[in-house]
This record gives structure tokens, sequence and C-alpha cells, in this order.
């Protein structure tokens, strides 16, 4: 322990504190002195200053009789190594908004703490950036340049992910982080993102505001500043349990789950014009945290743009008279194809899309991305599964003509007449006969349907599909991994009763 000399004391007259034989010592250390040459220095310097009576000495005064006891101690080599450093006995200031404050290791080692460090951890990285920017002789810098250097010291010492934490909590100071198991950065809770999953697991809008408010005000109570992923599920379900019971938190459970899959979902959303696809695809996505809803339409589109109609005439035509590209330019076209001819051209269009489909697909499983697919041209059966993801395809129909039709008429005003209704009414009947076809084809590869009118109950049955295929595709240790060690059955979440009016 260093000794003190009340009677020396250092500093300015504003602000002084007593004279530390070690910390002349460290600052020796730091200059690369063995710690016999910095005890020896560090005692000389107390003498003279002891020798020479005198009551206080600026940092300055310190600094210079250290460097020629050094020099005649150590040699010059060690001495220039001295004065080029900034010493432990002198301020390095911090610039902030507030004004200039010294540099606490105290003060970055509490701060280190919020990542997750213990407090001896969290004081040895608050040393080395010191002792970093003594040696090399900085007076002051700036808040930001104290964090990027921490930044780079912990990812030096622990890694990336530390890193990224501590970057977490110097942009969302006071806000409550969420961290995962993947090694990525932290998020920033949001009572509205949990509300949302609630919803999607089906509790009520008022029981699922409510847990989440509870669960919020938890959080805050507590110390840490950064909260496991798990932890907060776990909670969540033990309120659930108490408030709308096991079923509904066993489904938040995998709801979970699959919004942080162990691989990419790839959700594929089938249909022919006018079921609203569009507004579920959307939806789906909203309720299972999927960032990229992708239409097969745009698809299409870029490929128009890249080959010209006369080398794929069936590509630059709509799904419902691409059969018209194929018909002989001698002959007179019928107003109307019969349903084999029909579906060639759209089974044939479907065939060239479904080549940039599944270049999409690709893509999305090498970026770990999940995604909401759809269009009419994800007929079951051309997309097939892809090692690395969950694809999950789903078709979704109008068994109603004349609820089809009044989706045409609705959405002919939303888009101000873009989409002509008049062009869809005149190929009605071809839409059906495809919609028909579709249907067969998805009962006969075991591919669910969805057929209720509302948006809601649509998109109720689509995650509950979701949420059966998840249950089928984890691995046993996937399960025990990412639901905990008890099993989890179809039964538990209610998906038995779903799966099997889905087949109906």
């Amino acid at each position: 322990m260093p000794s003190v000399t009340r009677e020396l004391q250092i500093g300015s007259p504003g602000r002084q504190w007593p004279f530390s034989r070690g910390l002349v010592a460290e600052s020796l250390l730091n200059a690369g002195a063995t710690p016999d040459e910095a005890a020896a220095v560090a005692r000389r310097v107390e003498a003279e200053l002891r020798a020479s009576r005198r009551g206080a000495v600026s940092a300055v005064q310190l600094k210079a009789l250290t460097v020629e006891v050094t020099r005649d101690v150590g040699g010059r080599a060690m001495a220039a190594a001295v004065e080029q450093q900034t010493a432990a006995y002198e301020d390095l200031m911090v610039i902030a908004k507030k004004g200039e404050l010294p540099f606490s290791r105290g003060v970055l080692a509490r701060s280190l703490e919020d990542t997750g460090l213990l407090g001896r951890e969290a004081y040895a990285v608050a040393s080395r950036i010191d002792i970093q920017l003594r040696q090399q002789g900085v007076k002051a810098l700036s808040v930001a340049e104290i964090d990027d250097l921490t930044e780079r010291t912990l990812q030096e010492m622990y890694g990336e992910q530390l890193k990224l934490t501590y970057r977490f909590l110097r942009q969302n100071r006071g806000k409550l982080g969420v961290m995962g198991s993947s090694g990525d950065a932290p998020e920033p809770f949001s009572k509205g993102i949990l509300s949302q999953s609630l919803l999607a697991a089906g509790v009520p809008p008022d029981s699922a505001r409510k847990v989440a408010r509870v669960t919020q005000r938890q959080l805050r109570g507590a110390e840490d500043r950064l909260v496991e992923r798990r932890i907060i599920r776990e909670r969540v379900e033990q309120l659930l349990e108490a408030e709308v019971g096991p079923d509904v938190a066993a489904r938040y459970r995998l709801l979970q789950v699959i919004r942080h899959p162990p691989r990419p979902l790839v959700i594929l959303l089938g249909g022919v014009s006018g079921t609203g696809k569009s507004y579920l695809a959307a939806e789906i996505a909203y309720r299972l945290g999927i960032a990229r809803v992708i239409s097969t339409d745009s698809i299409r589109e870029v490929m128009r743009s890249m080959v010209s109609p006369a080398l794929l005439p069936t590509l630059h035509a709509s799904t419902f008279t691409a059969w018209q590209a194929l018909s002989d330019p001698n002959e007179v076209t019928p107003e109307h194809p019969s349903t084999e001819v029909l579906l060639l051209g759209f089974r044939e269009q479907v065939q060239q899309v479904s080549v940039g489909l599944d270049a999409v697909v690709r893509r999305s499983i090498e970026e770990g991305m999940s995604v909401v697919m759809e269009g009419v041209h994800l007929v079951p059966g051309y997309l097939s599964a892809r090692h690395g993801a969950i694809v999950i395809p789903m078709l979704i129909t109008l068994p109603d003509q004349s609820e089809h039709r009044r989706h045409f008429e609705s959405r002919d005003k939303q888009t101000t007449q873009s989409r002509p209704l008049h062009r869809y009414m005149r190929y009605f009947e071809e839409i059906r006969a495809m919609q028909d076809d579709l249907e067969q084809l998805a009962r006969r590869l075991d591919v669910p349907i969805l057929d209720s009118l509302s948006l809601d109950e649509s998109a109720d049955q689509a995650v509950d599909v979701v949420m059966r295929r998840i249950l089928t595709e984890l691995t046993p240790e996937e399960r025990v991994r990412l639901l905990g060690n008890e099993e989890l059955s179809l039964e538990q979440t209610d998906l038995t009763k779903v799966g099997e009016e889905m087949q109906r």
C-alpha cells in the first residue's frame, strides 16, 4: 500500500491532493521501469520534496523533478519516456457537454459492470484504458473518444459481443436492453413489441397490455440494465399462466421461438388474384416479427426487364392470359381458353418465375433472414424444402364467388383503378379455374389451405400453421434448448384442433 505524506500537497491552490509515492512509482512502471527502479525513483522524489520543505508543488513541478531523478537513476531513455507520458498524478481530462472532468477509472469500471463484467474485470479494463492513454501522453479527450477506445479494448479482451453490448449501453443510456443467445447486439426493450407478440399468441388485448405493463415495471425495478430474452420470456409465461392460463403461456413460448428461429423461416403464401394475399402477408410478417416481405409480382417485373417478350412471351402476360402466348399465330385466338390450355400457360409462367423466387429464397437463407413471400406464382410443389431453412407453404382461397368479386371491386377503388376491374372480371372464370387447380394441388401435397373471409381469422390460421410446422421441424436438441426441458406438445398449445380444421 503506497505511503502518504500529508504535509506535501500536489496540485493548484484550487484543487489539491496528498502526495502519493505510489502514484510516482506507478508512473515509472507505465514508462517501462522495473519495480525496483520505480521504487527507487519514488523514494528519492519524496526525499527531495521533504528536504525542500515545500508545503505544495504543482503537478508540473512534480513531473519535472520525477524526470530529473529518473534520468539519474535509469538513464536518458527512461527519463524521456516518463516525460512524454501523462503521469499517474496528472489529471487526464474528459471533455463533456457540461465541461471538463478528470478521468476516473472507478466511474468507467462501474459503467462496464452494466455489460455483465465482474467488478475486478471491469476495473482491469478501465485500468488498461487509463494506462494506454497515459503512455500515449494524452492530456484530454472527448467522451466519444473514450467510448470508442473502450469498445476496442473490450473487443480485444472479450470479443465482439461485449463490444456491441457496451455500444448499446452508451447509445441507449437509461433504457432497458434485451440480450439474446446468438451473440448479436442487445435490443431496446419495447412494451409495444411485447404486447404485439402476446396478441399474436392469442392473448386478449386487455390481458396483453396488462402483462406487458407489469413486465416492464418488474424489469425497471431491477438493478441490471441488460436482461436476457430467456428471463423476460420466463417472467411473461408466469404472468400469462396466472392471467389467462397455461395453454396460452405455452403458445407464447413457441411464438418466441418463431420470432428467433434456429433456422430462417421461409413462408410461402400462394393464391390467385383477389384473395387478399398482400394484406395477409403483411399481417403475418407483423405478428411473427419478420421484416422481409416479397411479392412474386415484383420478381416477375425484374425478370421482365431483363428478358424480351420475344424470348419468353408467357412471362410478359398476366397469369390468367399467359395461355394466349402459346396460341398459334396463324389461328384465331379464342376469347376464353379451355382449362387445359389455361393451366398450361399459367404453369409455364410459374416455372419461369420460380427461377427468380428460388434465388431470393437462397439469398435469404445465406443471410440468415426469415422472409414472407406472397403471390400467385407460389404454386404447391414448385419450391421445395431447402437445407438450412424451414420452408412453410400455404394457400389462401376464397370459396365464395360473390365475395371474390367484392374483393376485386374493393381493390379497384383502393388502387384508383391502376388495376382495372373490367380486366379481372373478363377473366374471372379463368381465375376461379386456376384456384380450383391450386386447391387440388394443395390437398394432394398436404399444403394447408386458408379459406377464412376475415383477415384476422386468416392470420390466426397462418400463425397456427407456422407454430405446428416449427414443432415438427425442431430437433430434440433444439426443443430442449429453445423450449426448455419440458416437452411442448401440440395439445398444450391447442394446435391439434387447428390442424384438423385446416385439413377439412
